[in-house]
């Protein structure tokens, strides 16, 4: 995995099994990159993939594909190098397959045959990622430092001529053409909020009065 450098931010406590997976890569020689800090995600992501960018120019650098992992996100190391060998070998973004905590996936089909959508796990070849840095904007982050303009959330006119919310996730794999959507399936760790159906709760109340 010296190929390969995973990019991965949070902005909470992560998940001893998530932290695992990357772990995991760490140890069979990936690099990585950990953005915490900010709970603005469009700045979150420009801040990981402009370092991400920093570290591919670097002279020692190995890496020919970017790994962004979300800090939820459960995976093996065979299913990474899956993924990562798949991007490099066709030349475009690869992403795994997962759910949302509504049980639907992240992705919608472009007429190309590619798609757009969440960034759970995609991989993006070097020249890809250094591609779209050239043809971003580049603006000043709250210390003054440089940042790559990779994509931002906003409102957009469609085909229709209607405006629709475009999300950080959806507009950068946009930017980038859409992605290989790859029948690799991985876990997305989510925490819900448990309510006692009504039944139970009469049925409770019942015995309570018994």
């Amino acid at each position: 995995m010296k190929n390969v450098l995973v990019v991965r931010s949070s902005n909470r406590a992560i998940d001893e099994a998530a932290a695992d997976c990357v772990l995991a890569l760490v140890s069979d020689g990936a690099a990585l990159i950990k953005q915490r800090g900010s709970s603005e995600v469009s700045y979150a992501r420009n801040f990981a993939l402009t370092s991400a960018v920093r570290a591919l120019k670097h002279p020692t650098s190995q890496a020919d594909v970017v790994l962004m992992v979300d800090d939820d996100m459960v995976f093996t190391p065979a299913q990474a190098f899956e993924l990562t060998g798949a991007a490099v070998r066709i030349g475009a973004p690869c992403s795994a397959c997962y759910l949302l905590g509504n049980g639907f996936p992240p992705f919608e089909r472009l007429p190309s045959g590619r798609f757009v959508g969440g960034l759970g796990m995609l991989a993006i070849p070097r020249s890809c990622l250094l591609e779209l840095a050239e043809r971003s904007h580049v603006y000043r982050d709250r210390e003054g430092q440089p940042m790559v303009e990779f994509t931002w959330s906003a409102s957009d006119l469609d085909a229709a001529g209607d405006r629709r919310w475009v999300s950080e996730d959806w507009r950068l794999t946009e930017r980038l053409g859409g992605f290989e959507l790859l029948p690799i399936a991985i876990g997305h760790l989510k925490t819900r909020a448990l309510f006692p159906p009504a039944a139970t709760i009469a049925a409770l109340l019942e015995k309570k009065e018994s």
